[in-house]
Formats: C-alpha cells, sequence, structure tokens
C-alpha cells in the first residue's frame, strides 16, 4: 500500500505524527507533500492508495475518497485562533465575521462542515 502524509514541518504534518506516537503505530509514507490538498490530490487521482488528511478534507472530498476513523486523531487538534487585528483594512467587516464565527449559525456551519466543537 501506498501512503501520502504531510511533512511534519506544515500543520498536517506535525497532526500526522501525534497521531503516529499516540497510536503507536509506524507510518512509512511513500511521499510526504507541503499541504493537506495535496495529500487528498494524490489519493484522488490514484497516485496513492489511503493519505492522512483532516475529517473535514475527507467530508469536503464527497464521494472521491472514504474516510477510516483513527482513534488516535482526538490527540492530534489543530487550533484556529480568531480575532480582529487593530489595523484592519475593514474593521466592521472583521468583526462581523467574527460574531458570525463564534454564533450558533457560525457554530452549526462549522460542525456540518466536519469541525469539532471549539
Amino acid at each position: 500500500m501506498q501512503l501520502v502524509t504531510c511533512a511534519a514541518p506544515v500543520p498536517c504534518g506535525a497532526a500526522t505524527l501525534a497521531v503516529e506516537r499516540s497510536s503507536g503505530v509506524d507510518l512509512h509514507p511513500v511521499s510526504e507533500e507541503q499541504s493537506v490538498t495535496d495529500v487528498l490530490g494524490k489519493v484522488r487521482s490514484g497516485q496513492a492508495d489511503a493519505g492522512i488528511v483532516y475529517r473535514t478534507d475527507v467530508q469536503g472530498a464527497g464521494r472521491d475518497v472514504t474516510g477510516v476513523p483513527v482513534a488516535a486523531a482526538d490527540e492530534a487538534v489543530n487550533t484556529y485562533p480568531i480575532s480582529v487585528l487593530r489595523d484592519a483594512a475593514n474593521p466592521v467587516l472583521a468583526r462581523s465575521f467574527t460574531s458570525y464565527v463564534l454564533s450558533s449559525a457560525g457554530q452549526r456551519t462549522l460542525r456540518d462542515a466536519g469541525f469539532g466543537k471549539p
């Protein structure tokens, strides 16, 4: 089986390393990519049999790929801070976007896309 992962220096690679460590499984990828979209692209195109990507990417790919849950994935959580910059070009729009993301509608949108609860 040809496995593709992200390279360790990028966020998806750091997450892969966390899963590898917490699961105790040694992965031997044939390629380490610079982005999760590159990993997904290699799986979609048939250049790889499997890849480690985020749940949100599997969900976004629809029927092109089949996701397999990994119990150790809970140990590999990326955080996405949100804030309005002091010198934002459009602070009103930035505050509106931040408010939406934090609202129940925004949280539902994120959950529907596969993101966990913040």
